[in-house]
């Protein structure tokens, strides 16, 4: 999820990540019992937890190909340090579709700690990339129309990688966007209606979704900053896709739409904004039937925009 909002955080409420969230543990048996699927994106998120962003890529790639997903990396000039090159991974449509592009975007790179480790990031954002992975592998070679996923990196240095993809191939080719932040815990889908006039269609589409797989929903006048507001700058339509449980997406939605006026109201802080960015974003938190779900969302919404697509 973008800096922006962690330092909107910080300037309403001093201290937002300094208390600390704790996890219910799980069982020391809670692996046995998840379903195959389950323990496997399980897995495949925490191999994200890498001392290095070359790490974190090379993690990245080598899930790709035990998809069987082709895929091209596109380097950017970035700003992270020492070294500022991007590297944006991207799955190229199935041959045989045709038609404006379903893109899929979720960021896979992470921040730098104060004490300069690399954080784990993995409900912001490796859930997420693991979700998008699986749901591009069910969809592909079932659409008629072209779908593309994007793997961005340097999305917490300011939608860079987003940015330098936009700039290098444009929108005019694209149908619709589905960005992907913080899938990694919770029962209840969160999504933005900040998204402009362009993207009513899909958020009739989500909607859909949710009422027909009597999934818990809620949507946000303003919305955590992602990769989306690239595109939107741009002009496409898109929409993006969160977890978190129903209490605390309901208190970030409170939040973003009435930040609390005292400085000291810890109470009103979600838990997500003590968690991302900071060490605790960690493989205990993630819940795989979250991640699950998520897959099961993105693979939904795929196939429903292609449908409507083929009906135009």
């Amino acid at each position: 999820m973008y800096t922006r909002i962690t330092a909107f955080c910080l300037a309403v409420l001093i201290g937002c990540s300094g208390t600390e969230v704790s996890p219910a543990p799980p069982g020391p048996d809670t692996a046995v019992h998840l379903p195959v699927m389950s323990r496997e994106l399980h897995a495949a998120i925490a191999a994200f937890d890498q001392p290095t962003h070359q790490g974190r890529l090379e993690t990245l790639t080598a899930q790709l190909e035990a998809a069987g997903l082709p895929y091209t990396i596109e380097t950017f000039q970035g700003r992270r340090e020492p070294d500022p090159t991007g590297y944006n991974v991207i799955v190229p449509p199935a041959a045989g579709t045709s038609g404006r592009e379903i893109l899929l975007i979720a960021h896979y790179d992470t921040v730098r700690l104060s004490d300069g480790r690399m954080a784990a990031g993995l409900i912001d954002n490796a859930a997420s990339v693991v979700a998008m992975i699986e749901a591009a592998r069910r969809v592909r070679g079932r659409t008629s129309s072209p779908v593309r996923l994007i793997l961005s990196d340097q999305e917490e240095l300011g939608l860079l990688g987003a940015r330098a993809w936009i700039a290098a191939h444009g929108v005019n080719a694209i149908a619709a966007v589905v960005n992907a932040d913080v899938n990694g815990n919770g029962d209840t889908l969160m999504y933005g209606l900040n998204t402009g006039e362009e993207s009513a269609f899909l958020i009739e589409i989500v909607r859909s979704v949710c009422r027909e797989r009597a999934l818990s929903c809620l949507d946000f006048p303003e919305y955590p900053p992602s990769d989306d507001l690239a595109f939107l700058a741009a002009g496409a339509a898109v929409v993006s896709i969160g977890h978190q449980p129903r209490n605390e997406a309901e208190k970030l939605r409170a939040f973003l739409v009435r930040p609390p006026d005292r400085t000291d109201d810890a109470a009103a802080i979600p838990d997500i904004l003590r968690i991302i960015h900071s060490p605790q974003d960690t493989i205990e938190r993630v819940e795989p039937n979250t991640v699950a779900q998520a897959a099961d969302v993105f693979e939904a919404l795929v196939l429903r925009i292609d449908s409507l697509a083929a009906s135009r």
